[in-house]
């Protein structure tokens, strides 16, 4: 049924429906993401209960499709996305009474091959511990941030089928090297809430590890905004050759190409001064 078929069951337009109550006017939230290992992606939103609602999906977070619609008729309805097994990645926002959602939440599927990758957590979860994040994952696997303060690696190991440091965080805008100690390439799922506002994460100067805190892929610079500056070098991981290459910026420009970075990919870079890496993303305007 369409949406404003649904509006004039329910009787009138929505800007009329929106001003019955105040409490209609409440923009829907969104909670509870979670991608299931076998495909489907499930969420809840909070809406008001008997407003007319449209569930939209994006794979760009630019281009928006609806995929349900209905009435609500709790004060929450329960969203699963079955078709989500043929997307790699992809976001969430539910429109109630011509009202977009305050968030948005989605997942990103990456596969990672046997031995090491250079990954970064794209959304804010429920929970960033290292425990939650990388459940399931073989005795040796590895999980290696880079401490700017004390300018080493910080080690993680899974050990007896349990992470020797669980409660350790990644957060969006950094990243981590991931060891898969299999021989098989094997597929690393996240899940949670996309970043939005006048984002800012700082690059130290010297040696750091960063990722993309916006689930974007794209030109690093012109793409995703990072701040480079004359005498910066940045290190990209490529997972197939187990081998970085090297993007130097000398006197304005790459000497190697702009390098690009997908979703879920983290980088190492050694900067010459400090800055910071800031985005100003909202999806709804």
């Amino acid at each position: 049924m369409k949406l404003d078929t649904i509006i004039k069951k329910f009787g009138g337009t929505a800007a009329t429906i929106a001003t019955r109550g105040a409490s209609l006017t409440a923009p829907p939230v969104l909670r509870g993401a979670v991608r299931f290992p076998y495909g489907p992606f499930q969420f809840s939103a909070q809406l008001p209960k008997g407003s007319a609602y449209e569930v939209q999906a994006s794979n760009d977070l630019k281009l928006w499709n609806a995929i349900g619609q209905g009435i609500a008729k709790d004060l929450s309805i329960e969203v699963l996305d079955s078709l989500a097994t043929n997307y790699n990645q992809r976001f969430y926002r539910v429109i109630a009474n011509d009202v977009p959602s305050s968030n948005v939440v989605g997942y990103a599927s990456i596969t990672l091959p046997p031995r090491f990758s250079m990954i970064g957590n794209p959304f804010d979860a429920t929970n960033n511990s290292v425990g939650e994040l990388f459940k399931d994952w073989p005795d040796n696997t590895t999980l290696n941030r880079f401490d700017t303060r004390l300018f080493r690696l910080m080690d993680n190991m899974v050990k007896d089928g349990k992470w020797m440091n669980p409660a350790d965080r990644l957060l969006p805008g950094h990243g981590a090297i991931f060891s898969n100690p299999t021989l098989d390439y094997r597929s690393l799922n996240f899940a949670g809430e996309v970043m939005q506002g006048n984002l800012s994460i700082p690059i130290p100067s010297g040696f750091s590890i960063r990722s993309s805190i916006v689930p974007q892929s794209g030109q690093l610079v012109d793409d995703l905004g990072f701040p480079i500056a004359d005498g910066d070098v940045v290190h990209i991981f490529d997972r197939e050759k187990q081998d970085y290459v090297l993007y130097p910026y000398e006197n304005g420009e790459w000497k190697s190409g702009q390098p690009m970075l997908g979703i879920g990919e983290s980088f190492w870079v050694a900067k010459t001064v400090p800055g910071n890496w800031n985005r100003s993303f909202f999806v709804n305007e």
